[in-house]
């Protein structure tokens, strides 16, 4: 009996990775889609007094804090001892991570599904539309970005970042899969799970039109990033550290290719 609920703690995991991927996919859309403000959008704005102007964008900026204020409270409370604990006691360990990004997931859809735009201000509009290079810097850049964050996923173990390894770990008996890897990468875990902040960051501000709701988005998120998931000096070191491993072992294999050749 106990097999068959820990199989399907690992059946929903498989579906909550694949609701996951969906909620990211729009996330990327919503992040990286060129924007544009409407003609008739920008007639009306060019009419409205500073004051107007502000009036105009407060209820969305409002409601978009609170949506932000959500996603970040989650965020930060469902990786808490107090919420693993209580996860624990109900014999759920193996669906720790898997709830963790469940619950994130939705927080973040019903973000990208509420969001209320604030385009009576803007700092800057770029219309890419017309410009062919400046279209394609924006895409490649938001292109590399993304590849850079998926490619750092996949590095840092996707399947266990989800939740699915946990899930399968416990049904076979295996234990925490965490406690398969080094002592300094549980530390950098313990307080870093998101790969390349700096492109995301980028991904943020690097927008053809930054109007208040998107520099809001790129303000609260930023600043959360760089203050809940801050390394430390035995970060660095470790990292350096595999750095000239993974240069060592490099150099050995082409010399072993050199050799063969």
């Amino acid at each position: 009996m106990a097999s068959f609920a820990k199989f399907i703690i690992l059946f929903w995991s498989l579906i909550i990775m694949t609701y996951t991927f969906y909620v990211v996919g729009k996330l990327m859309w919503f992040l990286s889609t060129p924007r544009s403000i409407s003609n008739a959008h920008t007639w009306i704005f060019n009419l409205l007094d500073n004051r107007s102007r502000l009036e105009t964008a407060f209820a969305p900026i409002v409601f978009d804090t609170i949506y932000s204020i959500g996603f970040i409270f989650q965020h930060s409370i469902f990786k808490s001892a107090l919420v693993k604990n209580f996860i624990h006691k109900l014999h759920l360990s193996g669906a720790e991570r898997s709830i963790y990004s469940l619950t994130s997931s939705i927080c973040l859809h019903y973000l990208l599904q509420n969001w209320q735009p604030a385009q009576s201000i803007v700092l800057w509009q770029i219309n890419v539309d017309d410009s062919a290079p400046l279209w394609w810097t924006f895409v490649v850049t938001h292109g590399i970005c993304w590849t850079i964050i998926f490619g750092g996923t996949i590095i840092m173990d996707l399947p266990e970042l989800l939740g699915i390894k946990q899930a399968y770990y416990d049904l076979k008996a295996y234990g925490d899969p965490l406690a398969y890897k080094a002592r300094e990468l549980r530390h950098l875990y313990s307080h870093v799970r998101h790969p390349s902040f700096l492109g995301l960051t980028l991904i943020l501000f690097a927008t053809n039109v930054m109007s208040l709701d998107r520099l809001l988005l790129a303000f609260v998120l930023t600043l959360y990033m760089y203050v809940a998931w801050s390394t430390d000096h035995k970060d660095v070191a470790y990292q350096q550290q595999q750095l000239q491993r993974k240069k060592l072992q490099l150099k050995t294999q082409i010399k072993g290719l050199s050799f063969k050749w």
